[in-house]
């Protein structure tokens, strides 16, 4: 289909998906931007958000980034993420118990991160919950 490329989402650790879709949303440093096929090549850095692509069936998913960068060229998007998951798989608990953490370094309580990474662990314990949430609908 021409209309269609592949989308390659990737963690240290796995592959999360590999692909055919039609468009992808990411979560650039400078703000979203989608990606549609024939786009003109493009690497971008992504901070903790919300991937949203929709498969060449016009099913929309969501998948979790953890920040990483993203290279685009006319026939592919390769997302190399810090952490990633589907939307689908993100343990609720455990991301509300790691908001809860970086919530209490940032109030001056003990927590398992420094002050420093709180603000980014908060960012991301954010981000998976609204992506489990969207897995829901």
């Amino acid at each position: 289909m021409a209309n269609d490329f592949t989308l390659s989402v990737v963690a240290p650790d796995h592959s999360v998906v590999e692909e055919q879709v039609v468009s992808v949303v990411a979560p650039g440093a400078e703000g979203y931007f989608g990606v549609m096929a024939g786009h003109v090549p493009l690497i971008a850095s992504l901070k903790p958000g919300i991937l949203e692509y929709l498969d060449a069936h016009n099913q929309r998913h969501y998948i979790y980034a953890g920040g990483g960068f993203a290279e685009v060229t006319a026939t592919r998007v390769t997302i190399l993420a810090d952490e990633a998951a589907k939307a689908k798989d993100i343990d609720v608990a455990e991301a509300e118990r790691r908001l809860d953490d970086a919530r209490n370094v940032l109030r001056g309580g003990l927590g398992s991160v420094d002050t420093e990474h709180a603000v980014l662990e908060l960012d991301r314990a954010i981000a998976r919950l609204r992506a489990a949430r969207l897995s829901d609908r």
